[in-house]
């Protein structure tokens, strides 16, 4: 034996190993299960329950519905609930009421169930054992602080992720007690397992009103995963189902899946648990505005952390705000430090994603300080005064000698009142509506283009807004003149803007 181990190449020996053992297996299941019917009905195996576990010693069922499964008072000999920080105590009381035994798999340091805190106001909640409080504790935890003795084992051997990988979850949360194995299929060739982009400077987080809450979003995060991410050489080995886009917001997740159009998974870091990607970005959303450092105990939460970057097999990257986590917070400062230790400058990279409405945030990129410069504030928002130095820049031109803008023009000095327009739009003509800007022929007075600049919480959040937006868009379209409408909150280079204005004149 000895001399076969000297001989032998240790990879060569554990393929072998690896070979004869699933051979060996394949054997039993076919001599163990062969003539076994299978001939059950879904309507009428419970009948037959015994015989069904004869030919199907393993069944699969979430938690909720394992008792449903069986006849009454069938009890199977193992339960193994999977994903056990996750399970709340009812589910999990479901599940163990149809065991005799039961086995309990999970990590506290991943992220517990989510419990609806609203309906403990429809409950008789007081004097409740600690062990027992549904709303602070999930099945593994209820067990730990029923049974602080109770026989654990702790899983060493980690095969998911490439080592550079888990081995800040290894040192950040499991005191260095993970042993991560080498996959040749999964993790040969890796040259930048470690990716940052940090956008561009600027207040990009913003807050959704939505029916019951508030969620958080940042639209510059979508555009770098979209618009830089996506469409670098990085990902091109990488079919979609191979990728997945996680983050702490239920609408930042959701957003980025309609930009893509579903082309591949984007969802929330609770949904991601107990999952993998080759290819794992998580967006953190929070900026170093009043609300995102409000919301940081949030997203820097270990749990939260570590389970998205264990997402990861073959490569993790971090788009993330420019200065948040470099001056607040522990978990993500803690993984940008260990990030930056173990990558070279060329996998920490500056979004070139830089807008001409970044200049509404007090921090912007220096690329703006040009455009800066040229406001004049001659109207009451800042984002106006933007569009206004664009406008005036481009149209100086010789090419637009027959064009001229104005701001802030009521709609009732352009438009007369005409059976092409419903009372309602009739009304809102009457009543001071303006366009923001309005481009028009110089010798005829006519306008040939109207321009909207809309600030996200003025027309976003405010339904009455949105109404009036929806009859100027109306009126426009009914009198055939093109209207622009620029999102602040989007990403626009003064080039875009340009672009967009060009293509309508200089067509017209």
């Amino acid at each position: 034996m000895k001399n076969v181990l000297e001989t032998q190449k240790f990879e060569n020996l554990q393929k072998k190993h690896v070979t004869l053992s699933n051979e060996i297996f394949q054997a039993f299941l076919y001599e163990k299960y062969q003539g076994k019917t299978n001939d059950f009905e879904y309507f009428s195996y419970k009948q037959h329950i015994y015989e069904f576990i004869d030919s199907f010693p393993v069944i699969l069922s979430t938690t909720y519905s394992l008792r449903n499964c069986i006849p009454k008072n069938f009890l199977f000999d193992y339960v193994i609930i999977d994903e056990s920080s996750q399970v709340d105590l009812l589910a999990g009381s479901l599940a163990l009421s149809a065991a005799k035994n039961a086995v309990i798999v999970g990590d506290t340091k991943q992220l517990p169930q989510i419990v609806d805190k609203k309906i403990k106001k429809e409950l008789s909640y007081s004097n409740v054992e600690i062990c027992y409080d549904y709303f602070k504790q999930n099945l593994l935890s209820s067990f730990f602080s029923l049974y602080p003795d109770i026989l654990s084992v702790t899983l060493k051997e980690h095969y998911r992720c490439y080592s550079k990988i888990i081995e800040f979850c290894n040192q950040r949360y499991y005191d260095g007690q993970l042993i991560p194995f080498f996959d040749e299929k999964n993790h040969q060739n890796i040259k930048k397992p470690l990716i940052i982009y940090h956008c561009a400077p600027g207040n990009h987080m913003k807050q959704k009103k939505l029916k019951n809450k508030c969620d958080n979003y940042n639209e510059q995060e979508m555009e770098v995963i979209k618009e830089e991410v996506l469409k670098s050489g990085i990902v091109e080995e990488y079919q979609d189902e191979d990728i997945g886009i996680t983050t702490p917001y239920r609408f930042q997740a959701d957003e980025i899946s309609k930009a893509l159009e579903e082309a591949m998974e984007s969802d929330t870091i609770h949904k991601f648990q107990g999952r993998e990607k080759k290819l794992m970005i998580l967006s953190t959303v929070i900026d170093s505005s009043y609300y995102g450092k409000k919301n940081i105990h949030f997203v820097d939460d270990p749990c939260m952390l570590n389970v998205a970057v264990s997402r990861a097999i073959r490569q993790f990257m971090l788009v993330t705000d420019h200065d948040l986590f470099k001056k607040m917070g522990t978990e993500v400062k803690a993984l940008l430090k260990y990030m930056k230790y173990h990558t070279m400058d060329s996998e920490i990279i500056e979004s070139n994603l830089i807008s001409v409405f970044d200049l509404l945030y007090q921090n912007y990129h220096d690329s703006l300080n040009d455009l800066s410069k040229r406001l004049l504030n001659r109207y009451r928002y800042k984002s106006e005064n933007i569009m206004d130095a664009i406008l005036t820049k481009e149209l100086q031109k010789e090419e637009y000698k027959d064009y001229s803008y104005t701001g802030q023009i009521f709609l009732k000095e352009i438009f007369r009142e005409n059976d092409k327009f419903i009372e309602e739009e009739r009304n809102f003509i009457r009543n001071n509506s303006s366009f923001d800007f309005v481009v028009y022929h110089v010798l005829d007075k006519q306008p040939v283009l109207f321009i909207e600049v809309d600030g996200f919480y003025y027309h976003k959040n405010n339904k009455n807004q949105q109404r009036r937006d929806r009859l100027k868009d109306s009126i426009a379209k009914k009198c055939q003149i093109p209207l622009l409408r620029f999102e602040t909150q989007k990403y626009y280079k003064e080039e875009n803007i340009i672009a967009a204005v060009r293509n309508i004149l200089l067509k017209e």
